[in-house]
């Protein structure tokens, strides 16, 4: 549930710089600029905790997993994300709106958040990792876009062109397991 923080509040925060940038009153460019960098800051640490267990998560990917391409992707963009707005913040000013170069970081941050979403939702929902065998769902029709396939399949055209490979955890060897 740490993804919930940073998908959040940094396109929020995104939302909030365009909001200061737009408003004619210099008392609400203030106070939504402050906001803007405040929901950043708390979408930046979210960010790395949900980073953080993410890490083990992909750690425990085996590395000839057809997964290992999607969390590669996933964690790239996730890791450009908050590089992308650490720099926004960094670059700010307080009690002032986002200048042209804080705002198109915060804006491509925003855009990778958002891209990022679908591989961990491909992470989770198509290849269930760390999910448990219990879902009231699994019997039902999914209902799905106009396009939707269209879409999926550009996301995996370039889940297809990421490198599988990446480091994993070893496998302790123990009864009914080989250790490889």
């Amino acid at each position: 549930q740490l993804v919930v923080l940073p998908a959040g509040l940094l396109p929020f925060g995104f939302a909030l710089d365009l909001v200061s940038r737009l408003t004619r009153s210099r008392r609400r460019q203030r106070s939504t600029a402050d906001a803007a960098r405040y929901a950043l800051i708390g979408g930046i640490t979210g960010g790395l905790a949900a980073g953080a267990a993410g890490a083990m998560d992909y750690l425990a990917i085996p590395k000839q997993h057809r997964a290992k391409r999607t969390a590669n992707v996933h964690a790239t963009l996730n890791i450009a994300a908050l590089s992308m707005f650490a720099a926004s913040v960094l670059l700010r000013r307080k009690h002032e709106p986002a200048g042209a170069l804080p705002l198109a970081l915060s804006a491509a941050g925003a855009g990778a958040v958002i891209l990022s979403s679908w591989y961990g939702g491909e992470l989770s929902y198509e290849y269930g990792v760390r999910v448990k065998g219990v879902s009231p769902t699994r019997d039902r029709a999914e209902l799905k876009l106009p396009g939707d396939r269209r879409i999926a399949g550009a996301f995996r055209a370039v889940d297809e062109a990421a490198p599988q490979a990446g480091p994993e955890l070893a496998t302790p060897a123990g009864p009914g397991n080989t250790g490889t």
